[in-house]
């Protein structure tokens, strides 16, 4: 059961805090996160009475404010402090993990004051929910209500009496050293000699079995494989910086099919020979299912951790990996926080993927946070990517913690595909969306037997509906986004906040009710062009429309792998971590769609995703060819064609620096939503002024723009201004967070206001 302390409001619940004549004046305090907006750490004492529960990860009840309310809290630190001043005591704690080490608490300190979140967010992420509910049991006791006279009872009820004696004991242990049944025990409950009561009581968690996380290692081909120059060159880096035992950020920059995994994994293995630990985050399981593979046959125990995990599974691996029982820990952005004890190396692949970035707060981006865990434990980080995220490469270019390491070439046997740029098809609704040349291409390579990849990034089958006569779109009811037309479910789909609804009729403007017609096209319509110009292809479509579990993608993977398919279509989620032999064309198409988004990234994910998917081409020996369908052909396009990374980051970055953007400065994005017209833009107007004023104090460097309307000005069926605000790489930004977080009146009086800090996503 939870362990009690003094209750408020007893007349003299604060007498066991006073000091005893002699006492040296310390008392033992007890660091707490309240379930509460506060920043901050607050302190409570800790009775005796509970002194062997409070401890770091323990969820604590304590007193808040004059009347003195329960509230909920996460134990951060316990220590032992002077008698300065009288503090409210600890009411109930009850067990939590015990891995919450001082580097993590360190870690979520940190995380609070950088990312602008409470203290109870930052270390929620960081000690999960599952971690902090312990399983609970009922444990029914029984004991003797009064004298008993054996010459009135049977045998067996004279068995079960003798069992349970003078004392309290648990109802299971009674019956089975009694051999009496449960049918007795009612018998004697009902006559009044034996009475009962019932409690829960918290289990204590059974260690964790080491087999559980045992893998059977294979011969793997790629162990017989000779390094090239350029990886035992990078080896070599990487082993001097865990041999120091130093804090160190190397990116492994490499183009696609150069070998950036064996590079991971020989470097885990040097760490894993000297009995610490490795934590590889990837961007997404489902997305990297080869990669997980590859780790496992080449580790013994090794532990992953994704969203998919139940509850008492996350729990159980968490403990597993304290345990020390883990060498290699693999998973999602939040394995960041996964709790090591011998910790030697955090490994960060495709560092560069919007997916690393939490989309609620807090709003951490675990590339960031494996950097400062690096940090604060005197670790080295690797960042290995083809395409860095530009504050990365600027990091690379301006900070001498960060090192560059090279690898120019693919591993013999491989070769880089031919690359062109082909005009896109006319996007008419009668005209195919494949250009002449790609057609040819798919032909020639489906007559040779070899295998085509095809991405278009848009899902469903229309990206918008819309009248013929007065141009009116169908907009989705709560956020105000494009339906998206799905026609294979007849349905219109909202893909910003998830709303469904039928195919309208006709127009919704009852003076027009002209016929709505699709625009736009996505990916049901190029695998139904597909099918009709190539019937007797087998034809696999990859997104998360088909793909609704991860069971199902990695289904997808190995029946492409094992050719029972000639042609996979798919979004993005097929633009990275795949590496098939038999993959002679690569084609992306409306390459340039999404550079009309109204985000300064987005050339960046552009240059980035042809790069990654031009890259599964040619991973073996022969030639192989990529087509990269454009209405336009900015220079970002043939740059990514080329896979000339440099040349777009030098002038990218160029243009950032005038713009005053990332990674040349730091960006904070203020949200205010609210359901009320008109609250959530003046709610935005004020905290501008404000904050304006504020930004004068700190920095004439601080940038507060004019608040504006969100790209997407209604979501989840509230209104939504932004103020933007921007300055240098110094502490001005976190000065003004600081001011934010400690000023409840400065702060906008909407539902919803949220503080993303380095955002990726300005929608």
């Amino acid at each position: 059961m939870a362990a009690t302390g003094p209750q408020p409001g007893a007349s003299n619940h604060q007498l066991w805090l006073v000091p005893r004549s002699g006492d040296a004046g310390h008392h033992l305090v007890a660091e707490v996160a309240l379930r509460r907006p506060d920043p901050g750490l607050v302190t409570y004492a800790v009775p005796d009475t509970l002194a062997e529960v409070v401890r770091p990860g323990a969820m604590l009840s304590v007193p808040l404010g004059r009347s003195a309310k329960p509230t909920a809290a996460l134990c951060v630190r316990v220590s032992t402090q002077p008698w300065d001043h009288t503090r409210q005591p600890v009411l109930e704690a009850v067990p939590g993990p015990d891995w919450l080490s001082p580097h993590l608490v360190e870690l979520g300190l940190w995380m609070g004051r950088y990312y602008a979140c409470s203290a109870w967010q930052s270390f929620g992420a960081i000690v999960p929910t599952p971690a902090r509910r312990p399983r609970r049991r009922k444990v029914h006791l029984l004991r003797l209500a009064g004298p008993v006279e054996p010459d009135l009872l049977t045998d067996r009820q004279r068995a079960l009496v003798t069992a349970l004696g003078d004392q309290e004991r648990e109802r299971n242990a009674v019956l089975s050293e009694s051999g009496a049944s449960p049918a007795i025990l009612r018998t004697l409950q009902r006559r009044g000699v034996i009475s009962s009561r019932t409690e829960t009581e918290f289990c204590r968690p059974a260690p964790p079995d080491p087999e559980q996380f045992r893998t059977s290692p294979e011969d793997s081909p790629e162990d017989s494989f000779a390094l090239t120059t350029a990886q035992q060159a990078a080896l070599d880096a990487i082993s001097g910086a865990i041999d120091s035992d130093a804090f160190r950020v190397q990116l492994l920059f490499g183009v696609p099919g150069s070998g950036k995994t064996e590079v991971y994994v020989r470097a885990a293995r040097r760490v894993v020979a000297q009995g610490r630990q490795v934590i590889l985050l990837i961007p997404e399981i489902a997305l990297t299912t080869q990669l997980l593979q590859r780790v496992q046959r080449r580790f013994e125990r090794v532990a992953v951790l994704h969203s998919q995990l139940t509850e008492r599974q996350r729990a159980t691996t968490l403990a597993a990996i304290a345990d020390g029982v883990v060498d290699v820990v693999i998973g999602t952005r939040s394995a960041v926080f996964a709790p090591c004890p011998r910790l030697g190396l955090l490994i960060v692949d495709e560092e560069q993927e919007g997916s690393f970035k939490n989309l609620a707060s807090p709003f951490y981006h675990a590339r960031n946070v494996a950097i400062k865990r690096g940090q604060l434990q005197g670790l080295p980080v690797l960042l290995g990517t083809a395409t860095p995220s530009l504050e990365t490469w600027y990091n690379v270019k301006h900070r001498r913690h960060f090192e560059l390491l090279r690898l120019d070439e693919r591993v013999p046997g491989a070769r880089l595909p031919k690359a062109h740029l082909v005009q896109s098809a006319d996007d008419d609704t009668d005209a195919g969306l494949l250009s002449d040349e790609l057609r040819s291409e798919i032909d020639q390579t489906l007559r040779s037997s070899q295998q085509v990849i095809l991405l278009h990034n848009r899902r469903g089958y229309a990206v918008y509906l819309r009248c013929s006569s007065c141009g009116l779109p169908v907009l989705c009811e709560r956020c105000g986004s494009h339906y998206v037309y799905h026609q294979h479910d007849k349905l219109l789909k909202c893909h910003r906040c998830g709303q469904r609804r039928s195919v309208p009729p006709h127009c919704l403007d009852d003076t027009c009710r002209g016929r709505l017609v699709p625009g736009g096209s996505a990916i049901q319509r190029l695998e139904e062009e597909l099918r009709r110009n190539w019937p007797q292809a087998r034809l696999l479509r990859l997104d998360s429309d088909t793909m609704r579990r991860r069971a199902d993608y990695e289904a997808a993977l190995a029946s492409f792998e094992a050719g029972a398919a000639d042609i996979m279509l798919g979004t993005q989620m097929i633009a990275k971590g795949l590496d098939f032999p038999r993959v002679r064309l690569v084609g992306v198409i409306a390459a340039d769609a999404a550079l009309a988004l109204p985000d300064f990234r987005a050339g960046e994910r552009v240059f980035q995703l042809i790069v990654q998917v031009v890259g599964r081409a040619g991973r073996r020996e022969g030639e192989s060819l990529a087509l990269v369908q454009t209405e336009q052909a900015p220079q970002l396009i043939h740059d990514a064609r080329r896979l000339d990374y440099e040349a777009f980051a030098e002038r990218e970055l160029e243009l950032r620096r005038r713009m005053f953007f990332p990674p040349w400065s730091r960006m904070v994005r203020m949200v205010c939503a609210d359901s009320r017209p008109q609250r959530a833009r003046e709610a935005a107007t004020q905290f501008a002024e404000q904050l304006t004023a504020q930004a004068e104090r700190i920095s004439a460097a601080l940038r507060v723009a004019a608040p504006m309307s969100c790209v997407i000005p209604r979501l989840r069926e509230m209104l939504r201004w932004e103020v933007l605000v921007c300055g240098p790489r110094d502490r001005s930004i976190p000065q003004l967070l600081s001011i934010i977080a400690g000023d409840k009146h400065l702060r906008p009086h909407v539902q919803r206001f949220t503080i993303d800090v380095d955002p990726l996503d300005l929608f």
